[in-house]
């Protein structure tokens, strides 16, 4: 079978190109390793200044309660998102979520009966 020179440069790879493929995989993936790093730094230091928050909230209630004889209600910081807890509950991922969820997601809206 005949295949025209054309055809088969297509299918050819320079050496240089693969290599710089790799170094470019590798850069990516030294950059993905420390965001990750820098995401568990971020997100320890944000529930270390939560529960300070909370805890200086808490004292502060306490204080009031003492110095002026008030009740009042202990604001607390937590880490909850309600639209990323019905993002992420378990959902059939064969079946239709619905263009309620599909529109929390950003997915476009396909309805035509809207």
């Amino acid at each position: 079978m005949w295949l025209s020179k054309a055809l088969v440069g297509m299918f050819e790879i320079s050496k240089t190109t693969v290599e710089s493929l790799r170094e470019e995989l590798s850069a990516v993936r030294a950059e993905r390793d420390a965001l990750k790093t820098q995401s568990m730094t971020d997100r320890i230091m944000n529930d270390w200044l939560r529960s300070r928050v909370n805890a200086l909230e808490a004292e502060n209630k306490a204080l009031i309660e003492r110095a002026y004889d008030i009740r009042l209600p202990v604001p607390e910081l937590i880490r909850t998102n309600p639209k990323a807890d019905e993002i992420l509950k378990p959902i059939d991922i064969f079946g239709d979520i619905g263009e309620d969820l599909a529109r929390a997601m950003g997915h476009p809206s396909y309805d035509t009966n809207a």
